[in-house]
Parts: C-alpha cells; structure tokens; sequence
C-alpha cells in the first residue's frame, strides 16, 4: 500500500517536472530572444524597456528553478518517510546512537 502511494507521488512529480521543465525551456528562449532585441536596439527608451522585460523574465526563471528544487527535495523527503515507516510497538531509538567518533568507547550506546 505504501508503495501505491509513493509511486502515485512519483508520477505526479514526474508530471509537474515535465510541465515545468517545458515552461523553463520558453522562458530561456524568449530570454534569449529579448537579449537578441536588446542588442539590435538603438533607442534608449527601447533599451531600458528591454532589459527591464529580460529581467522580469529572468526573475520567473530563477523562481521556477527554485521551485523545482524544493519539490525535488520534498519529493525525495516523503520517500525516505514513506520506507522508514515504523510498525506499531516500534521505538524511533532503533538504529539510532549517541555517539560519534570523538566519543571514547565506554560511552557509547546503540539501540538495534
């Protein structure tokens, strides 16, 4: 049952991904576009229009990346919870310790 689920939150990962990977993609061409503009222009007045568009453009580029990070991250996150799951009666403790490798030996504790 677990799996139905995170495989179902997979795909709608996968999909969103897409969806936004194609929306990225515009966004660099019509960025690349404007920049093409920008060098033929002449007019001053067309210039600052210009570079103010590729820089809204550029902000809504930076935004998307930047959602696709943390979905990425939030993705990987619910995985990891969804196949660490504990069963009734277990303790959060197993496979944990209170050590690392400064402590000295006779006061380490590990729960298995």
């Amino acid at each position: 049952m677990v799996s139905a689920i995170s495989s179902s939150s997979t795909a709608a990962a996968t999909t969103n991904s897409s969806s936004s990977a194609a929306t990225e993609a515009q966004l660099k061409v019509t960025i690349k576009e404007k920049n093409r503009e920008l060098d033929k222009a002449t007019d001053e007045k067309t210039r600052a229009a210009l570079q103010k568009q590729i820089t809204k453009l550029q902000a809504q580029l930076q935004k998307l990346q930047n959602a696709d990070k943390a979905k990425s991250t939030a993705g990987a996150d619910e995985q990891n919870h969804a196949s660490t799951a504990t069963l009734s009666g277990e303790s959060d403790r197993i496979g944990s310790k209170n050590f690392d490798s400064a402590t000295d030996f006779g006061q380490r504790e590990a729960y298995v």
